[in-house]
């Protein structure tokens, strides 16, 4: 058979067209594989009505979750991504309080049935280590020391007017009296710890803080006008009153502790006078702070008031709206900056880098 030299062109040319189409098959089949798989959040796979709360982060990925029905409830660890949840802790008993640790390796639990009531301290595993008894059947306000995992602050109200604010020493299972004016000591170090005295000032319009030792059990007044603070590593921000308009609140940041290194303002919230302080969160050491803010002068009392998710700058003394928000309620951030926490049972979740708000839980 005769073969020209067209032919042999034609077939030369027919073989590169197909190898070029395999080839390009091959990319385009593969490309899907080589991208990483994109995170989608998932529903809590639970009844409302047995739905407690989200106490907070394990990781970034995972949360802890408080539920029960009747009188037992139970704590589960939640993937946020995969939609996985597992029990961790089943108490024959209403659980009041649930804490995490500062470096989310223990959790703190206070449980409360018609015989005991008890609290404990137990691995992300649910192996319990340390539990003692209190004699309280309230709820309990929980600071867990950064530094030294193996202290924490336990505070309540014994009557309406005593106050009762005590460190529970884990390794010793000790518990011992703080010396305190306020319901809410912060750790500050492994010994030092602070609090604001309001002065018996219904509105919170005043205030002075004080620094304590548990060494010495001794407290020492170290600022005053100082109606409020927020305490996350070194980032340390006081809250109080603006001298310049009464419808503002100033944030005032100090780095190193006590040197004034920048400020915002905010609109003022209050409730019957009494100053309503907004939410702050922080993922890390010098990572961005956000903050629950009001778009205007808000009194509860009379409207319901308008929130935003606000970014701070400090050194510009600016603050950058997020996302509209429908209440000034807590927020937490993952440790990678990526997600918040918001609501009075952590029931949304904000999706920082879409600047998206989505619910958690099925609608009552």
């Amino acid at each position: 058979m005769k073969i020209t030299i067209s032919t042999v062109m034609k077939s030369a040319l027919t073989l590169s067209f197909c190898a070029f189409f395999l080839v390009g098959c091959n990319k385009v089949s593969t490309t899907p594989e080589e991208k990483k798989k994109e995170l989608v959040l998932h529903e809590l796979p639970l009844e409302y009505e047995s739905f407690r709360k989200i106490v907070g982060w394990v990781s970034d990925e995972e949360v802890l979750i408080h539920a029960g029905e009747g009188n037992e409830d139970t704590l589960y660890l939640f993937n946020l991504f995969n939609g996985e949840m597992a029990i961790l802790y089943e108490a024959d008993a209403i659980i009041l309080t649930a804490v995490i640790s500062t470096d989310q390796q223990k959790i703190f639990v206070q449980t409360v049935n018609d015989e005991n009531r008890e609290l404990k301290i137990m691995t992300l595993s649910g192996t319990i280590e340390q539990q003692t008894t209190i004699k309280t059947n309230g709820y309990l306000n929980i600071n867990w020391n950064p530094v030294n995992q193996d202290n924490l602050f336990i505070s309540y109200y014994k009557q309406e007017q005593e106050m009762i604010v005590q460190n529970w020493d884990i390794n010793t299972n000790k518990i011992t009296n703080v010396e305190s004016s306020s319901l809410t000591p912060v750790w500050y170090s492994a010994n030092l710890y602070l609090y604001v005295d309001n002065l018996n000032d219904f509105s919170l319009q005043t205030g002075e803080l004080y620094m304590g030792d548990i060494r010495t059990n001794k407290v020492t007044p170290i600022r005053s006008q100082v109606t409020n603070f927020y305490l996350n590593n070194d980032t340390f921000i006081t809250f109080s009153p603006s001298d310049f308009s009464e419808d503002e609140l100033l944030l005032n940041r100090q780095y190193p502790f006590m040197v004034d290194n920048g400020f915002v303002t905010i609109p003022k919230v209050s409730m019957n006078d009494r100053l309503i302080f907004p939410y702050l969160t922080q993922s890390s050491r010098e990572q961005a702070i956000y903050g629950i803010t009001s778009k205007e002068p808000t009194q509860l009392e009379v409207n319901s008031g308008e929130f935003q998710l606000s970014k701070f700058n400090f050194d510009s003394q600016k603050s950058e709206p997020i996302i509209d928000l429908p209440d000034n309620a807590p927020i937490s951030i993952s440790k990678d900056g990526n997600y918040c926490l918001y609501g009075w049972r952590y029931e949304y979740m904000i999706d920082l880098r879409e600047k998206e708000l989505y619910p958690l839980t099925e609608a009552e």
